[in-house]
């Protein structure tokens, strides 16, 4: 297959343990399992992107090797949740006679989201075949996986990536497919991400990115004012200005978001990127509470459908008051 038309998050996925950012003991403990070839049932819990599926596809690619093909198969809970999923394809597969001492694997991506009655039939599918095959789980909520299920796996748990790591495999990428993108805009996509150590939401950013700009350069130059336009989110260069200026001067920042609504942006973005840069600002933590709060209870009017010039220019009014006060 050519790579080329492969999108950027399968392009660069990795095919070793040792290539996943992040969770570095997670790791240590699944390369352990390979070598000690003693493999449980596993349940992997955490956010999303922070590189679950990766984790457990790697560890199947190392552990079956030129057997992959063959003995390991990764269905998405999501859309093969219910029961006729689990009979037509999980339990034919574990039928399957192996003609080598190691383990079928069964990958099932987003898992929290099987039905009860589809999870009551995988546990006794565990059970039946636990001399041949390995149950491979991913799951955001863990609390959604019947007790039955956890009890027969090794449950870990994978945390945020740093930051400086999530940077290092964005430079790799960018270097890969002749991006320059300078420090300002890096941290941008960051900023942009609803979830900060979402990889996979970043990777598709540089995805919109590429797809946008490469057909008139060979060299794709990425600074804040692409990354604002490919998101279509206010630009956190902007919002700080508006943070900085409302201190003292309130009709300059109602100006300023004036402009961001006669530019298209919705209230609810407004807020979104006016929250992350409160977050990041050197103020008291009681001050930065009070903010986001507010802000909050205005984007619930938003998101609500009121969302009018008039209670955008309340909600600066509330912020003007709260960034005064002593």
């Amino acid at each position: 297959m050519d790579t080329n038309s492969l999108p950027l998050t399968e392009k660069y996925r990795i095919t070793k343990l040792d290539e996943l950012i992040g969770n570095k003991n997670q790791v240590i403990f699944l390369k352990k399992f390979i070598e000690a070839n003693r493999v449980p049932n596993l349940i992997i819990n955490g956010n999303t992107g922070c590189g679950k599926t990766s984790a457990v596809v790697a560890f199947a690619k190392e552990y079956l090797g030129d057997l992959y093909n063959n003995y390991c198969i990764e269905l998405n809970a999501s859309d093969d949740r219910g029961i006729d999923a689990v009979r037509s394809k999980i339990k034919i597969f574990s039928q399957r006679k192996m003609s080598d001492h190691r383990f079928k694997i069964i990958i099932l991506d987003e898992s929290d989201n099987m039905t009860i009655i589809a999870q009551l039939a995988l546990k006794r599918l565990i059970e039946q075949y636990s001399d041949t095959t390995r149950f491979f789980f991913t799951c955001n909520n863990i609390e959604n996986i019947i007790s039955g299920i956890q009890s027969c796996c090794k449950i870990m748990y994978f945390g945020k990536i740093e930051k400086e790591d999530m940077i290092m495999k964005l430079r790799e990428i960018c270097k890969a497919e002749n991006m320059e993108i300078d420090d300002d805009a890096m941290e941008m996509i960051i900023s942009l991400t609803e979830n900060k150590s979402d990889m996979r939401e970043m990777i598709n950013k540089l995805e919109l990115l590429k797809a946008n700009y490469s057909a008139h350069h060979d060299t794709i130059k990425i600074t804040t004012k692409e990354i604002c336009n490919i998101c279509d989110k206010p630009s956190p260069i902007i919002i700080h200005h508006f943070l900085k200026t409302l201190g003292s001067d309130l009709r300059a920042g109602i100006q300023i978001i004036h402009n961001l609504k006669n530019d298209g942006f919705q209230s609810s973005d407004i807020c979104i990127t006016l929250t992350n840069e409160i977050l990041n600002m050197d103020i008291l933590e009681i001050k930065k509470k009070e903010l986001i709060t507010c802000i909050s209870e205005y984007n619930r009017f938003f998101l609500e459908g009121n969302d009018s010039l008039l209670q955008m220019g309340g909600l600066v009014i509330e912020i003007y008051k709260i960034l005064r006060c002593k």
